[in-house]
């Protein structure tokens, strides 16, 4: 397994020394750097961990100009040195990069404090003392600490296996980024001969391979890996959490910015220009830093490698913010983000991005209850139950998630209700204007956005509900049963004989039956159920009738009513059931069902 460790602290408080003196690599590559002693931009170096694997190291601006530089810095890190001197002992700047820690949400902090060559052990005891107590006031935990003297190289040894050690002991595979595709926001872009366009940055979530297919975010670009290098070696296949230089094809330097998004994936982030952030308010309590940002001022905003001004708007009551950010972002949800004050460097507050996208003003209110609602540490579940209340879809992510009440539409997650009301508008739209339309002509007129509509028509073409032919859609599905192939016909026929019994799929061996079972449930022939179960759609609507007749909507009945009006035993009966549920006729309430529509309304 990869990390990357990096530095935090106070300027000339001996960063750079300490990295130096645990890789052996000098990690100022800027003329200034050389020049003035003082580090500007992020500096990488490695050390080699005792299973052999490179430990990377980025080497963090101390000055309060560069705070922009260190939040580009520390997103990605798995371990924090925190660096305060001996002979000076904690400074203002040390307490506002802790709290740059503390705001992206980083706990693996050790405190190490450099130049003990330069005070006697009193002096070492008081230092120490008061910076864990400033760690348990602003971050609230009290960090290990390790005493060193890059100078004379004492404790580095000892300092080096304490991070093997505890990277080994606190991370693992359930890394946060683990819960996100494979992405890497870049910090340089250059030019290197034979090689072309060359990004770098800290590869987070997924493994990235020489060949491969990526996305360059927030344009959306297509680009190939060319070459792969980590820790000046010549790889394949980079994996997470690494540094990592990636040769691309298909891009210019000039289209490549620091602050972009390589992603496997297009649909892996958000892209937005407007954002809600849930802010934490109690980290920046009685802090001369952390006034009140005034509503509709310009803040700075910063996550990942990214950082662009926004105008900002506090809901009263809340603590939430919307940001309209002046340039197009890729980015996460839950994601750590930054305000920074306009033209300064002053803190302003953190938090979480719990939202992308602009929101009609119909239905911020209720959005804003939900976002409040969610608890402190939300999970992926939390953000698919708002979008599921407010629009009935989400997008799916790559999450482990129950998907059993929802109709899965490819990356789109439906409620049942929200997915046969979509299906209607559709209809009713075609047979309103009695020529085929676009998903974008389509999208307009329902009021959904073009990706989950899309996702939405592909279901509804391949359920046999639509046509699509050159991106245009129409009702029907052009097929008729004289068309289907010979076996299409006996599969139909045996389906006819096993009546409400169903026919069960994995008991016959039909050469080429499941191939032909997906065309005819694409074709409206067939309904399927679960355990491999099917139905003719006449028998299914057969069914559907006898258990609604005489009933109204908000009527309840339990599964043994539902048996005696269908004949049907409990194996049949509960995938009966749950099939209505998804196609919105019943919902489950307790341990009985509810009508949600009626015969007289909708034609079976």
């Amino acid at each position: 397994m990869s990390y990357v460790v990096g530095t935090a602290g106070h300027v000339d408080h001996g960063k750079s020394a300490l990295i130096k003196a645990l890789t052996g690599i000098d990690t100022a590559h800027l003329p200034q750097e050389k020049k003035r002693g003082m580090t500007i931009d992020l500096g990488f170096a490695y050390f080699k961990h005792q299973n052999g694997e490179p430990v990377g190291v980025i080497d963090v601006p101390g000055h309060e100009r560069f705070i922009r530089n260190m939040v580009a810095g520390v997103w990605s890190l798995d371990m924090v040195l925190f660096v305060v001197a001996a002979d000076e002992g904690w400074m203002q700047m040390s307490t506002d990069h802790l709290k740059v820690i503390a705001s992206m949400g980083i706990d693996n902090v050790t405190l190490v404090i450099t130049k003990s060559d330069l005070v006697d052990d009193d002096m070492l005891a008081l230092v120490e003392e008061e910076s864990l107590e400033q760690f348990l006031d602003i971050a609230g935990f009290i960090p290990d600490s390790v005493t060193v003297s890059a100078h004379e190289d004492k404790g580095i040894e000892r300092l080096r296996q304490y991070i093997c050690h505890t990277l080994d002991k606190e991370i693992d595979s359930d890394r946060e980024d683990a819960e996100r595709h494979a992405h890497l926001y870049i910090d340089r872009v250059f030019t290197v001969n034979g090689v072309g366009t060359t990004v770098t940055g800290s590869l987070c979530g997924g493994e990235f391979a020489v060949g491969q297919k990526l996305y360059m975010l927030p344009g959306g670009r297509e680009v190939q890996v060319k070459s792969l290098q980590s820790y000046h070696q010549n790889i394949e296949l980079a994996k997470p959490v690494s540094r990592v230089a990636i040769g691309l094809k298909g891009i210019k330097k000039k289209d490549v910015e620091r602050g972009f998004c390589l992603t496997r994936r297009k649909e892996s982030s958000f892209v937005t220009d407007e954002l809600i952030v849930r802010l934490d308010n109690q980290l920046f309590e009685g802090s001369s830093s952390g006034k009140p940002c005034r509503n509709n001022s310009e803040v700075e905003l910063a996550f990942g490698t990214f950082n662009t001004l926004a105008k900002i708007f506090v809901f009263k009551g809340t603590n939430l913010a919307r940001l309209r950010l002046k340039a197009p972002a890729s980015c996460f949800w839950n994601q750590r983000a930054l305000l920074i004050q306009h033209g300064g460097s002053r803190i302003l507050n953190c938090g979480s991005i719990v939202w992308s996208g602009a929101v009609a003003k119909s239905d911020r209110n209720k959005l804003y209850e939900l976002l409040m609602a969610m608890p402190e540490h939300p999970a992926w579940e939390d953000y698919v139950t708002i979008n599921m209340a407010l629009y009935g879809y989400a997008k799916r992510g790559e999450q482990v998630l129950d998907e059993s009440g929802y109709q899965v539409c490819g990356d789109w997650l439906f409620t049942a209700e929200c997915f046969n009301q979509t299906h209607q508008h559709v209809e009713d739209t075609l047979k309103l204007g009695l020529i085929d339309l676009s998903v974008n002509e389509l999208s307009g007129k329902c009021q959904m956005a073009v990706a989950p509509l899309s996702a939405a028509l592909d279901v509804l073409v391949e359920e046999g509900k639509l046509r699509r032919s050159n991106e245009l859609y129409s009702l029907g599905s052009g097929q008729n049963e004289a068309q289907l192939s010979p076996t299409a016909k006996k599969i139909l026929a045996h389906m006819d004989h096993a009546g409400q019994q169903g026919y069960e799929a994995d008991k016959e061996k039909i050469p080429g039956a499941q191939k032909e079972l997906r065309n005819l449930v694409r074709l409206g022939f067939a309904v399927p159920m679960e355990g491999k179960i099917y139905y003719l759609a006449s028998v299914y609507q057969g069914l559907v009738h006898d258990l609604l007749q005489e009933q109204s909507v908000g009527d309840r009945f339990a599964i043994s009513e539902a048996r005696e009006r269908t004949g049907l035993s409990r194996k049949y009966i509960i995938p009966l059931l749950n099939r209505m549920e998804a196609d919105g006729w019943i919902k489950r309430v307790d341990n009985d069902r509810q009508v949600l529509k009626t015969l007289e309304t909708e034609c079976v």
